[in-house]
């Protein structure tokens, strides 16, 4: 083999060659604005409920794409952003294409933290059933529009990972698993607790897992500088993600100097502590997304 190589050294310098000059014209040629029309009006015409929109795609060497300025939308609502992306590198994986696959291996910056994941595609097609796993890391939870979907606002760092297995044109009729960690932040309430609008957390642990349309919370647990807190239950979800349907359960168990923070007058307070059951609080929470109904039980 090496007597081999050495005979055709100088043939080996032509293909290398060859290749290193086609690398660097694709990648000063490379058809940027066609690419770009081509993803979005694929995107186009699949049956997704959502939109994508591109800033500017360029080549990842190699054998790769680089996206910029990605942004992810709801086809009937636009102004509404599911999800932006500074940058977003995907690259194939060589060995599925022969295998009559499609893998792609994706890696970006959103919301000044990092994703990384996998997607396998059943087919060659963007189309075709998928099944993904993503890992995040340092995810600002204050710079995504949480307020305009749910209509509340969440500070904190979010890390974790995610597994789907599904259609691109029926998300919600998949499943998936999610193992999430939120860190140092606050939480708007779905309403007031005596006057308390909001709630700092040092943690929030979420286990969730989807199926059959139905999003189930087995595992939301809160640890905060003056409470600890549960919550878990059913989220039923619809095509307009504001009328999904809530059925969830929850406790609050404050500290010690919980009441010394407490806005309310005396009485207000005095009215809490008698309504704690062994030193937790018991809620439910109903109605919808958009239009929440909580209740101390």
């Amino acid at each position: 083999m090496k007597q081999f190589i050495r005979k055709n050294q100088k043939w080996f310098g032509y293909v290398l060659y060859a290749v290193i000059i086609t690398a660097g014209l694709l990648y000063l040629r490379f058809p940027s604005g066609p690419v770009k029309d081509y993803l979005e009006t694929r995107g186009e015409r699949s049956n997704s409920p959502f939109s994508v929109s591109i800033g500017q795609v360029s080549p990842s060497l190699p054998f790769g794409l680089k996206l910029q300025e990605t942004r992810v939308s709801q086809r009937a609502k636009p102004n509404k952003i599911i999800f932006r992306a500074d940058r977003v590198s995907i690259k194939p994986t060589i060995g599925s294409l022969l295998l009559g696959k499609l893998n792609l291996c994706f890696e970006g910056l959103a919301y000044d933290g990092v994703l990384k994941g996998c997607a396998n595609f059943t087919e060659k097609r963007l189309q075709a059933p998928f099944s993904t796993s993503v890992v995040l890391k340092d995810i600002r939870m204050g710079k995504y529009d949480l307020p305009s979907l749910i209509g509340r606002h969440v500070d904190g760092s979010l890390e974790g990972s995610i597994t789907y297995i599904g259609k691109n044109n029926l998300l919600m009729e998949g499943r998936g698993e999610a193992d999430l960690r939120l860190l140092d932040g606050r939480v708007e309430l779905l309403q007031p607790i005596l006057s308390l609008d909001s709630i700092d957390f040092n943690q929030v642990s979420i286990k969730m897992a989807l199926q059959n349309r139905k999003i189930n919370l087995t595992q939301v647990a809160l640890e905060g500088p003056n409470m600890r807190g549960t919550l878990s239950g059913i989220i039923s979800l619809q095509k307009e993600m504001g009328k999904s349907r809530l059925d969830l359960r929850g406790t609050i168990e404050p500290f010690s100097d919980f009441f010394e923070s407490l806005p309310g007058t005396r009485d207000t307070v005095k009215l809490f502590q008698r309504r704690l059951k062994r030193g937790t609080l018991s809620f439910t929470i109903r109605g919808t997304l958009s239009e929440p109904s909580i209740q101390f039980t």
